[in-house]
């Protein structure tokens, strides 16, 4: 079952969360770009899916994995 949460963190959440960080954070800290609005609004609703997974799974589990 841990392999399986690790899976999905690995290629679902990740993925929705990273593009959100980049251009939230480290675009604008590190390079001095400003923040693709666009890309986070996308992004943001592919992570909103992602969360309803994970809600679901917690209505019945107590946690992720075990």
């Amino acid at each position: 079952m841990v392999d399986l949460c690790t899976e999905v963190e690995t290629h679902q959440f990740n993925p929705a969360l990273s593009p959100i960080m980049f251009q939230c954070i480290i675009n604008p800290a590190l390079h001095g770009i400003p923040t693709n609005q666009k890309i986070v609004d996308e992004t943001v609703e592919k992570l909103k899916k992602v969360l309803e997974v994970y809600e679901a799974h917690l209505s019945e589990n107590t946690y992720l994995a075990g």
